[in-house]
């Protein structure tokens, strides 16, 4: 069985995106931590770069769309990156998040105790950390290194043609 480089980079996105949320959701299910409103927001970029990835190697074999595919999948690994970061400061103090409510409340004569009864999750008090670093260092860090990866390895087949 032979494997084309080609497929390389966009597997590799594929099978990293998968990684990332397969953990985040072990922990999540199986160690009940449970993700603020900045973490199921880089889970939803991890999902746009599957889907990316999976429509970059069907359609592998068409080159203009293909190079617009690998641009977009750079720009989510770097966009991960900077939002994980952004997240990432957030819990170290290094600057303040929204500080506006996100949540649409509707007022009525059970929003009290609806409050009340609503556990709340801050996005600036990370629940696990490794080294001294959270969740969202490390996504952002994973991130950065394959978005550094992907460039690389496109350039690398690229020169090899």
């Amino acid at each position: 069985m032979n494997f084309n480089s080609k497929y390389l980079p966009p597997f590799l996105s594929l099978s990293s995106a998968i990684a990332l949320l397969s953990i985040a959701y072990f922990l999540e299910f199986f160690l009940n931590l449970i993700p603020c409103d900045l973490c199921l927001q880089q889970r939803g970029i991890h999902f746009f770069i599957i889907l990316v990835s999976i429509i970059c190697l069907i359609s592998i074999n068409f080159k203009k769309i293909n190079k617009l595919l690998d641009f977009l999948i750079i720009i989510l690994w770097f966009t991960s990156s900077v939002f994980a970061f952004y997240h990432f400061g957030i819990e170290k103090k290094f600057w303040s998040g929204f500080s506006s409510c996100t949540s649409k409340i509707n007022f009525n004569e059970d929003t009290l105790n609806n409050i009340l009864s609503t556990d709340t999750l801050r996005c600036d008090n990370p629940q696990f950390e490794i080294f001294n670093i959270s969740l969202a260092g490390w996504n952002s860090l994973v991130s950065l290194i394959l978005f550094t990866i992907y460039i690389s390895l496109l350039y690398l087949f690229k020169k090899r043609k």
